[in-house]
């Protein structure tokens, strides 16, 4: 294990991937604004134009740089319903690149703790009102975001293994 703990104690680095996204915008808004930044809190931003988080290499390289105790996943692909449709295997391919990548590097500097923000599109098409997070993954949704249900379900997995890495008996 890394010796860390989510008892974390010491200056807070926070690295925002999709820092120039809509949420990684409303985010840096109140840290910078609205006085949203503890004393010992460093926030930094990433955009597309800091690392392509597509690649293993720039990933660590900018994880490494910053060396987050704390990370916010806001990165994706994204383009709406058309966009989607038509580049559905990329999106795919892309987002598990990037989610597989900036949660690797997480695990490599040692950040104690990781919130990603899921999209709404893994609630079922046909359903009852109001729905919660109970009712996740219980179908398929339609044929235009089928590839970003099952990341998001992949995306749910991969949270539930890391922290079971550093309580898993050595080999």
């Amino acid at each position: 294990t890394n010796g860390r703990t989510e008892d974390h104690i010491g200056p807070m680095r926070v690295l925002v991937t999709g820092g120039s996204g809509l949420v990684g915008k409303a985010i840096q808004h109140v840290v910078k604004e609205e006085q949203g930044c503890k004393e010992g809190e460093e926030w930094i931003f990433l955009s597309s134009k800091d690392a392509n988080l597509m690649s293993m290499e720039e990933t660590r390289a900018v994880f490494q740089k910053h060396q987050p105790t704390h990370v916010i996943h806001l990165a994706a692909m994204v383009g709406g319903l058309f966009k989607n449709l038509k580049y559905n295997l990329d999106f795919w391919r892309n987002n598990i690149y990037i989610n597989d990548n900036v949660l690797q590097a997480a695990h490599e500097v040692g950040a104690v703790k990781v919130v990603s923000c899921l999209s709404t599109c893994i609630f079922p098409d046909k359903t009852t009102y109001p729905i919660d997070e109970t009712m996740v993954r219980v179908s398929i949704n339609s044929d235009c975001v089928i590839t970003l249900s099952f990341f998001v379900d992949l995306v749910n997995i991969v949270f539930i293994l890391y922290p079971l890495l550093s309580s898993a008996p050595d080999p």
